[in-house]
């Protein structure tokens, strides 16, 4: 059990736990080329337009900004500039920039980034990770329930009741019998699924405080929750499974892995008249915001 855990960490983070950080795996490291000593907050609202909803409240923009530039400024501090995803961002911006919509967009972002310029989050002397997510399902996540024995104190579980009005906060994902045991083969071909009902080889085992799954069983196989709705392509991992009609259904709650701040649920606090202060304190309530030099850092 103990593997398990650790390996559900490892595919959290590097499968769902951060959105800014998804397309690496696609350039890998020799990807990015950037200028030593550039001003790196140019990038932040071009990684702002690929990660965020362009129509959302302008404070919730900036909260944003702040969490996209944490990150930032942790790997490449680090040295991991290729982890940023900066160089994909960056010809997707050219890609986008004919569209009028687009022009726009990444103008509110280039204001919020502005609004900002600088700040980072802090918890116990130490730069974290801008989590986000779009869609909790109702609460957000425990880091420490997720990613034991791993640096995630910062990632509290708070209350995000708003989400729950979300359109996206529900949603049902239709299989047969047979598009999914070809889907479960395909990734889990070790599992030994016999031709016996799905129903009774497929079974949720463990789960976290606010539902989401954990592990779960795939014939003799074990695996994470995170990484299993990654592979079918599920909304989030807090689901259940439902067999009716010949079809299996899995009927998720949230839009992805619901650790650190709730995308849809901060854009709410906004619209209430909440700044992005008091958005990224309920979010992450242990944190301190602070300014760094973000304009020279060098890329190593």
């Amino acid at each position: 059990m103990n593997n398990l855990k650790q390996r559900a960490a490892a595919v959290c983070l590097a499968i769902g736990l951060i959105p800014l950080l998804l397309t690496v795996f696609l350039s890998g490291k020799g990807a990015v080329k950037l200028k030593k000593q550039e001003d790196m907050e140019a990038y932040i609202p071009i990684l702002m337009c690929r990660e965020t909803p362009w129509d959302y409240e302008k404070e919730m923009l900036k909260a944003q900004a702040v969490l996209i530039r944490s990150s930032l400024y942790l790997y490449l501090g680090n040295g991991q500039a290729a982890e940023t995803g900066i160089q994909e961002a960056v010809n997707l911006h050219r890609q986008q920039w004919s569209s009028e919509a687009y022009q726009q967009a990444y103008s509110r972002m280039k204001q919020a980034a502005a609004s900002t310029r600088g700040q980072i989050i802090f918890y116990k002397g130490q730069t974290c990770q801008g989590v986000f997510h779009r869609v909790s399902a109702g609460t957000t996540r425990s880091g420490e329930e997720v990613l034991p024995g791993m640096s995630a104190e910062f990632l509290q579980s708070v209350e995000s009741s708003q989400d729950m009005g979300a359109e996206e906060y529900l949603h049902g994902h239709y299989f047969t019998e047979e598009e999914l045991r070809e889907r479960l083969k395909k990734y889990y071909p070790s599992s030994g699924l016999s031709e016996e009902s799905l129903e009774f080889q497929l079974e949720p085992e463990q789960r976290d405080t606010q539902g989401y799954i954990l592990t779960v069983r795939v014939g003799n196989q074990e695996v994470s929750g995170e990484e299993f709705r990654v592979n079918l392509g599920l909304s989030s991992s807090n689901f259940v499974i439902q067999h009716m009609d010949g079809e299996i259904r899995f009927l998720c709650k949230g839009l992805g892995h619901g650790l650190g701040l709730s995308q849809y649920g901060a854009n709410e606090m906004a619209k209430k008249g909440k700044n992005y202060q008091q958005i990224l304190l309920t979010y992450f309530p242990d944190v301190t915001l602070r300014s760094i030099d973000f304009s020279n850092l060098a890329i190593l």
